[in-house]
């Protein structure tokens, strides 16, 4: 029997989409036992990530998909070594475009002592806590880091780079972002904090030796040390508690600011 009730006709609408939904929502969880001092390898064609650390010597990969494309995206994992290998593709990736309904989230939990090398073609990162090396990439997100005693790189192609104390070195780059970081550690090479688009901050020790070399296109550059060089209202290039590695720092939009922590 047809109805026209209007309550009843939405009521069904959505239970039929609900349905829908959870017809094209599928998880994946593996249990991976590895040592801490191991690498995670993740690499996906489409996904936000979210790293999560425990004190267990175990990998927890849990993976949502959602969406009626969410069949195309292949999810394989080894281990090998005490290294952990995560690759998500998807199948006739040339004929995708920016109308594929897709949504997948990657949750990985592992040993606090761990290092990364992570690369998704669309989505953020999310790393919390970690004694470890990081080299983060994105094509399409922010990036935010927790405390990290190691080397960090992060590359985003669109998006904000955030981090709590780097105890390392520490290389950051996005084409469309702010760029916000703090350094708890004298640097002992070169480093790089560049956007095409935003501010960047920078905190620093109090009695960091380095070689600054600041500027911007579309904004001011403030310094919180005393630098013995070139001061301007764009640009700063000078030593600064008699000089050290270069820290260079360059936005085309945006102030840049070096504060002491």
């Amino acid at each position: 029997m047809f109805t026209n009730n209007p309550k009843i006709l939405t009521l069904l609408s959505t239970l039929l989409l609900l349905m829908s939904f959870n017809l094209s929502a599928r998880t994946i969880n593996e249990s991976i036992d590895v040592e801490s001092g191991g690498k995670l390898f993740l690499r996906t064609d489409v996904g936000r990530l979210v790293i999560v650390s425990h004190n267990k010597d175990t990998v927890l990969l849990e993976v949502e998909i959602k969406g009626d494309d969410g069949d195309e995206l292949e999810v394989t994992f080894k281990e090998q070594d005490n290294n952990v290998h995560v690759l998500g593709k998807m199948a006739n990736i040339k004929k995708w475009g920016w109308n594929r309904d897709i949504r997948a989230e990657y949750r990985i939990t592992l040993p606090k002592n761990f290092d990364l090398e992570l690369h998704t073609s669309g989505g953020s990162i999310e790393i919390d806590d970690l004694i470890g090396d990081i080299d983060a990439h994105s094509s399409g997100g922010h990036i935010n880091v927790g405390n990290i005693s190691g080397d960090v790189l992060l590359k985003t192609s669109g998006g904000s780079i955030k981090t709590k104390e780097i105890n390392g070195e520490i290389d950051a780059h996005t084409s469309g972002g702010s760029i916000r970081v703090t350094m708890t550690k004298q640097p002992n090479k070169n480093a790089e904090l560049s956007t095409s688009g935003g501010s960047i901050t920078a905190y620093l020790l109090d009695t960091v030796a380095i070689d600054i070399d600041a500027s911007t296109s579309g904004g001011r550059v403030r310094s919180d040390f005393d630098v013995d060089g070139r001061v301007k209202k764009q640009s700063i290039r000078g030593e600064i508690n008699g000089g050290g590695p270069t820290l260079e720092l360059h936005t085309s939009g945006g102030s840049v600011s070096i504060k002491k922590l």
